[in-house]
Formats: structure tokens, sequence, C-alpha cells
């Protein structure tokens, strides 16, 4: 009796029995496994969409330019180049709006040196352009937000509309009206310092052009005179007319 007991115990020993579990790494790995087959078809879409992303990406930020071997070279834009982009993209859009009120404004002055037009009538449309164009597209320029290196071209925009265009307007208008030619000679000294201010605008959207390997070149092509022909082709110095 005592022997069968021995051997229940032994047979139901704490010491002999496997009290261990399964790993639950083995059944997390088999439910991983599982899944991965039932979804082996939306994963490798989702990875071939990426990789269609990638690529992509990779040909949309990549710029070819020719260097001055006149070699083709490939040029890789970076995240900061993406931005300095976005900056000059806006800086060119209000460039293109200052060269359409530098137009605009060469055209009275031409018609004004040939006599087409009265003093008030010249004057009259010398503010309007200040009331109407200029004090609407400085808020503009103001408000853009780009990075600190291109704040300086921002800084000239601004310089060449709240200051030597605004004083060149408002000096024209005041000595049309009054008559004065001592004021119409300041304001020929602010229309010079415009033009001065403006070089310096596109040289440095320019050089931002030429680091991001732009293919804009035509953009800077760009000559004041032939703008005024293609707006106005009555708009012709009587001096070159003749």
């Amino acid at each position: 009796m005592k022997v069968r007991q021995m051997k229940k115990r032994e047979r139901w020993s704490v010491d002999t029995i496997d009290l261990t579990t399964k790993p639950q790494e083995e059944k997390s790995q088999k439910k991983l496994i599982s899944w991965f087959s039932e979804n082996k078809k939306r994963i490798l879409i989702v990875v071939g969409i990426v990789y269609l992303l990638i690529l992509l990406f990779g040909i949309f930020t990549t710029r070819f330019y020719t260097d001055e071997n006149g070699k083709r070279r490939a040029y890789q834009l970076s995240f900061s180049d993406l931005r300095t982009q976005d900056d000059y993209n806006a800086l060119t859009d209000k460039l293109s709006d200052i060269r359409s009120l530098l137009t605009d404004i060469t055209i009275i002055d031409i018609h004004v040196a040939n006599g087409d037009y009265g003093n008030y009538e010249a004057a009259t449309y010398y503010t309007e352009i200040l009331n109407d164009r200029l004090d609407v597209l400085i808020p503009k320029i103001s408000a853009m937000n780009l990075q600190d290196e291109q704040k300086t071209i921002q800084e000239e925009m601004e310089s060449i509309l709240s200051y030597d265009l605004a004083l060149y307007l408002q000096n024209m208008a005041s000595g049309l009206k009054s008559g004065s030619n001592e004021t119409v000679g300041t304001a020929l000294t602010y229309r010079d310092k415009a033009f001065a201010t403006y070089e310096l605008i596109e040289n440095d959207l320019k050089a931002v052009s030429d680091r991001l390997k732009m293919n804009d070149k035509d953009y800077y092509n760009w000559v004041l005179k032939d703008a005024v022909t293609a707006k106005d082709k009555t708009a012709v110095l009587a001096e070159e007319g003749e």
C-alpha cells in the first residue's frame, strides 16, 4: 500500500510535472506569419507604391544642368533647396509685379516726355499708380514668410516700392501740378535709384537661381524697353521715332 502511494506521489510529484507553458513568442510568430500570408498581396502593393513614390521624388528633385565645360550634370535637390525654391518662386512672382509696375510708369514717362499728356492728366496717372498699385503691392511683399537667406531680397523689394518708386511718383505728381522743375528733377533722382535697386534684386535672385541650377535664363532676359513696346506701341520717345 505504501509502495503504491509512493509511486502515486512520484507520479504526481511537482518535480516531475512539466508546468511550463509554450512560449508566447511561438504563438506570436505563427500569428505574424499567418497575417503576412493572408495579406501578402496588400503588402506587395504598399511596398510597390512606396517604391514608386520614392522613385518619383528622386525624379522630380533631380535637376539637370550644363556646367562651365558644357557637360550635362545632375543636381539632387535637398529639402533645404526645396524650401529655398518655394521662396524663389514667391519672389520671382513679386518681381514680375514690379516689372509690370516699371513698365506702366515708363509708358507714362514717355508720353509725358513726348507732350502727349497735359501736366494735370499725367499727375493723375502717377497718383493712380501710387494709390492703386504701389500701396497694394507693398503689404503683399512685406507679408511674405521667407527663410533668412532670402530676407535681403524681400527688403530690397520693399525699398524699391516704399522708398524709390513711391517718392518718384509723389514728386512727379507734385512737380507737374505745381510746375516746379526742381521737384521734377528730384523725382528723376529717385527714378534712377529705383532702377539701381531693381538691378540688385534681379542679380540677387539670379544668384539663387544659379545655386538651385534653375533653367530659367529666359526670365532674366527681360528688357524694359521691349516690355513697354509690347504693351503700348505708341510709347516711343519722339527722338527715337525720328
